[in-house]
């Protein structure tokens, strides 16, 4: 009796040390998307978003191919059109998420795409993937505030065209179901693996902004979309590796929180000390990851996919 009791001791505290892994997998993912975000609006003012998204892709995906040496991305059985799937979820989410900035400006398109959590959550519910808490419901609350709070004095709804918030929206919602694909996959496949097919996918997809001819780089514009190359290729490695030991709600509460690093960063190179109102708005962000942020009951290995339905195969979602 004392020898299972002991068993059970140490499974628990294996299953709370990759818990915590995965926690700090996903914030040091959202940190890095943090400093992504500050340099592609550096980059912005040389070479057009669209384009930059090109760059990040292709510049991702031949980094992926160059580490894992373009071995083992042969999908699992009956995951292929999830890969793709995520693919072209997260690749839009990105460009819906540009003419969102262009259109509405990039206090209110941040603040609207940001929103992405509360759509991961309710995708996962809807597929049967995670039961809808009055917790989880308190912490998408609190994420959007504290959004709302960081943002708040870079909106500008008076500039905002009828383009722009559509379009934010869109990215959202893409994103939360992105978010839960990469999830799905992450029950049988490795983050390798999926982050190297997200960004292939992602090269097909915006390769559309070419037609606007080849982008100019050069000196310092260079330098800035080798960071965030850089940057994008490792923080999306981190969050798909993170969605291995979370819901994908939890997953994107924590990834969220980038919108008040890149705020913060974006302070610091101009030489000021963050704001109180930034700081309020932190708060209430990592408040959210903490109160949704509890132990998962067990889980199927993940040779074996649970039961539930995928985003691939759902009419309600693939129709």
């Amino acid at each position: 009796m004392t020898a299972r009791v002991a068993s059970e001791a140490e499974a628990e505290g294996a299953a709370g040390g990759s818990w915590n892994h995965g926690l700090a997998a996903l914030l040091s993912s959202s940190a890095l998307f943090g400093v992504m975000a500050v340099l592609v609006r550096a980059a912005a003012r040389e070479v057009p978003a669209s384009q930059i998204a090109l760059v990040r892709f292709v510049g991702s995906f031949l980094f992926m191919l160059a580490v894992t040496r373009g071995r083992d991305l042969a999908p699992r059985p009956g995951n292929a059109k999830r890969f793709v799937l995520r693919g072209v979820l997260g690749a839009t989410a990105i460009t819906f998420y540009f003419v969102g900035i262009e259109g509405a400006g990039a206090g209110l398109a941040t603040l609207v795409q940001n929103s992405y959590p509360v759509f991961a959550a309710l995708i996962a519910v809807l597929l049967g993937d995670e039961r809808f808490t009055r917790r989880l419901g308190v912490a998408l609350a609190m994420s959007g505030a504290g959004a709302l709070v960081v943002l708040g004095a870079r909106v500008d709804i008076g500039s905002a065209t009828t383009v722009g918030i559509p379009a934010s929206i869109a990215a959202s919602m893409l994103a939360g179901a992105a978010v839960v694909t990469a999830q799905q996959l992450r029950r049988t496949e490795d983050a390798a693996k999926i982050t190297t097919w997200f960004m292939g996918v992602g090269v097909l997809v915006t390769a559309p902004a070419l037609l606007g001819g080849l982008p100019r780089v050069a000196g310092a514009t260079a330098w800035l979309l080798a960071g965030v190359v850089l940057t994008s290729v490792l923080a999306q490695w981190l969050l798909h590796h993170g969605l291995g030991f979370t819901s994908a709600s939890q997953g994107s509460l924590a990834a969220a929180t980038s919108v008040f690093l890149a705020t913060v960063i974006e302070a610091l190179t101009l030489g000021d000390l963050p704001g109180v109102r930034t700081l309020a708005g932190a708060a209430l962000m990592l408040g959210a990851v903490a109160l949704a942020w509890r132990r998962p009951t067990p889980q199927a290995p993940a040779t074996a996919p649970r039961a539930g339905t995928d985003l691939a195969a759902d009419p309600r979602v693939a129709g």
